[in-house]
């Protein structure tokens, strides 16, 4: 039997064994995927359709496309073995295939094995040093034992007589008296106590510098094509709609992922959304990570096609309350889809603006109105996108303080929501609920806006809401609530955008003077006076 190995990368390939190495990490992967990999490592750079693949790799079985993208899809990971650097392997080269762009070396059999040797650690060496440090037996006459009498067995003072009885041949012989020996015997024991004493209080203070919250869940998205485009469209449109169906369906607390926290409160769990493209086609897929045991709990991917976008979100978000062990997962799965556009072009677009409608630029944020605006014009009568106008109407105000408001775009949008309040019978989503709050602040009716704020933070924590409510706590002069409701929505989302509406949104906030920990996390050249 010929034995077939090759280096990819970092991963060392053991064909016959249907095993990969890497470090002190060995990994056993089925025979389909190890084969797939065998084939592109022999054709490096090579670019090879699904047809090819199924005829090279499969040896021409009958087996769809779409096994050989489910194969591609959980090579990629493998490879990817969790980390968070953006390794290539297997690349999608559109309307062409998929081709392995890796460094690729083949090994002999010896340089495996001197590989597997080099990695495995090496036995420890306790017991030759150990056998090293024993002291050897002496047999000493009666007078030089009546002298190592005086000495106590400790190391150092054994070191003093040691040291003494080497030079009695050079130097007349002196003998300490008795209590000059104690003394010195009690300054060498006092200094090794204190030593001791000093090593143990400094290893006793614990220095930690994170700690895992069980019941927080951060939201991330990616798109492994590029930084902009639909696909990263779709992909912060997703999470978000996620993000905001488990703060309604469960009791974790959630954030998005916009910054690299390197100290502080990590969360205990991970889902990670992701859009990425083969063969002209966009996926999406869905991870579900525990940060406690650094495993991957849940792993899916969706086809995404317009027509099939609904269900996409709908079945996401089940798997997603599932994995979660929330109960009654379908029903709420169904009771989250409330308002969501039915009209396949219009839910897309939708998507796509929730993307816009989380940047501070206003151009950007104006062209999340613009999309907001054509699913209103293909569904009239939908008060979920219109709760969504309404307030981004207000919030580009908050950003741009140039343009007026448009009275009577605001106006219509109001009393539709309000009259669909009043005749709803079916499950109301809580943008309805802020939307409204936040009209009725602008106006000044208090007492209305805060019945509506409370409303919506029965049903779900958010960014707005939270900002709404620090609103209202400034209005009436508590300024210590009003730090804790800005600090929840900085702390959902901590990015500049949500500093922005916290200062600028209904009107300006000195968050300097209320809340200065988020004033300092946003301009990092401030310095605390102590």
């Amino acid at each position: 039997m010929v034995e077939v190995y090759f280096q990819i990368n970092d991963w060392v390939l053991s064909v016959d064994e249907n095993k990969l190495y890497r470090q002190d990490r060995e990994v056993s992967v089925e025979p389909r995927l190890i084969n797939l990999l065998h084939f592109l490592a022999e054709h490096s750079g090579q670019v090879y359709c699904r047809d090819e693949l199924i005829r090279y790799v499969w040896d021409g079985a009958i087996v769809t496309d779409q096994v050989v993208t489910q194969s591609v899809f959980e090579l990629r990971k493998i490879l990817r073995d969790g980390r968070e650097e953006n390794l290539h392997y297997v690349v999608t080269v559109p309307k062409r295939g998929y081709k392995l762009v890796a460094a690729v070396t083949p090994m002999t059999p010896e340089q495996f094995l001197q590989y597997r040797a080099s990695s495995v650690t090496p036995a420890s060496s306790e017991t030759s040093t150990l056998h090293s440090q024993v002291d050897p037996i002496v047999v000493v006459s009666d007078t030089d034992a009546q002298e190592a009498i005086a000495f106590p067995a400790a190391p150092l003072t054994r070191a003093l007589y040691q040291k003494q009885k080497a030079t009695r041949s050079k130097k007349p012989k002196r003998l300490l008296s008795p209590w000059r020996l104690g003394v010195i015997n009690a300054i060498w024991v006092g200094i090794l106590v204190a030593a001791i004493g000093i090593f143990t209080y400094q290893q006793s203070e614990v220095s930690i510098t994170q700690v895992i919250d069980t019941h927080l869940i951060e939201f991330e998205f990616q798109d492994g094509i590029r930084s902009l485009g639909r696909s990263y469209e779709l992909a912060d449109g997703f999470a978000q709609k996620l993000m905001s169906d488990i703060t309604q369906v469960s009791g974790y607390r959630v954030m998005l992922h916009k910054t690299a926290f390197k100290t502080g409160i990590v969360p205990g769990k991970t889902v990670l959304v992701r859009v990425d493209e083969d063969d002209g086609r966009d996926f999406l897929e869905l991870e579900y990570r525990d940060n406690s045991s650094e495993k991957v709990l849940f792993s899916r991917q969706y086809a995404l096609a317009d027509k099939h976008l609904k269900s996409v979100l709908k079945q996401s978000s089940l798997d997603l309350m599932r994995v979660l062990n929330l109960a009654n997962a379908e029903q709420r799965a169904v009771t989250m889809m409330a308002g969501v556009p039915s009209d396949p072009e219009a839910l897309g677009l939708f998507i796509r603006a929730n993307h816009y409608l989380n940047m501070s630029d206003v151009k950007q944020f104006q062209y999340g109105i613009d999309l907001l605006e054509k699913v209103v014009e293909q569904e009239p009568d939908n008060a979920y996108v219109q709760s969504e106008l309404l307030a981004a109407y207000y919030v580009r105000g908050a950003l741009d303080d140039t343009s007026p408001l448009a009275q009577e775009k605001l106006g219509k949008l109001t009393g539709a929501l309000k009259q669909y309040l009043a005749t709803s019978n079916g499950p109301i989503q809580p943008r309805i609920y802020e939307a409204l709050s936040l009209h009725e602040t602008m106006v000044g009716d208090q007492e209305q806006a805060v019945a509506y704020l409370n409303q919506a933070l029965q049903l779900r924590d958010s960014v707005l809401a939270y900002i709404i409510k620090g609103k209202h706590a400034e209005l009436s002069g508590d300024v210590d609530s009003a730090s804790e409701a800005y600090s929840e929505a900085f702390y959902i989302d901590t990015s500049v955008e949500t500093y922005l509406l916290c200062e600028n949104l209904i009107f300006y906030s000195n968050l300097k003077q209320i809340d200065h920990a988020m004033y300092r996390a946003v301009h990092p050249s401030v310095v605390r006076l102590i």
